[in-house]
């Protein structure tokens, strides 16, 4: 994703923020807000997670619970300079946004304001694929020539998949609407990502695994220490829904 369609993506975000807040405030100030009681209905949704979709059942005027499902994966090549090693490199990142959510909105003064707990069922990972070309590659606490070192994979994912969410949100919808807008801030407590490294002896060179072996434990050991303080996942998503 380049950098005029991060600007696009983040314009339409905006915008329906906008929208979102004009009608919630509109139906705060109004003294014809009513909040629907019972109903069944479907969120469309885009944000921080992807692209979303929510199954909405809402008890009453004060409790609605969602079933979300929300996903988005984005692929990149690469070719890197090294100037301090004077080497270049191909890198084949790829991102996979996965995850599924059980969540319950509380309506404390029955309008569109709400607070919201569950948890999540997260899935996601990154992918990467190092390929030395020329000149030397770092890798953990030494260099070596790039025509000794084949590749080196690293994955990044979630050590636990099930985490608690907490956040709060507006939902615009009325008892005489079938449309609505919907906005979600909070978090996801992800304990902590888990990254595994390994890097392969090219061919020729495989009397060297097991030296590489050692330094990918090193390097997974650095990187992890990297990683660990992203304990908490941010989410904001805006969208659309209807009601049955």
């Amino acid at each position: 994703m380049d950098f005029k369609t991060n600007m696009k993506l983040y314009n339409f975000i905006v915008i329906l923020f906008l929208l979102l807040m004009g009608q919630a405030n509109a139906k705060f100030i109004s003294n014809k807000y009513t909040k629907s009681k019972n109903y069944v209905g479907m969120n469309y949704k885009i944000g921080t997670l992807g692209f979303g979709v929510d199954f909405v059942l809402n008890i009453n005027k004060t409790l609605a619970s969602r079933l979300s499902f929300n996903g988005y994966s984005q692929f990149r090549n690469l070719t890197i300079h090294d100037e301090k090693l004077n080497t270049d490199q191909k890198l084949n990142i790829k991102g996979a946004l996965q995850s599924s959510s059980l969540l319950f909105d509380i309506h404390p003064w029955q309008n569109a304001f709400f607070f919201s707990y569950g948890a999540y069922y997260s899935q996601n990972k990154i992918n990467a694929n190092y390929k030395p070309v020329s000149g030397e590659i770092d890798l953990g606490d030494h260099k070596y020539p790039s025509m000794q070192v084949g590749s080196v994979d690293a994955i990044i994912n979630l050590k636990h998949k099930i985490n608690p969410y907490f956040g709060i949100g507006l939902n615009s919808v009325d008892s005489k609407d079938k449309w609505h807008f919907i906005l979600d801030i909070g978090a996801i407590y992800i304990n902590k990502p888990l990254a595994i490294v390994h890097a392969k002896a090219a061919k020729g060179f495989e009397a060297m695994q097991p030296i590489l072996n050692s330094e990918s434990k090193i390097e997974e050991k650095k990187l992890n220490n990297d990683i660990k303080k992203f304990k908490v996942y941010p989410v904001i998503s805006v969208g659309v829904g209807f009601k049955f």
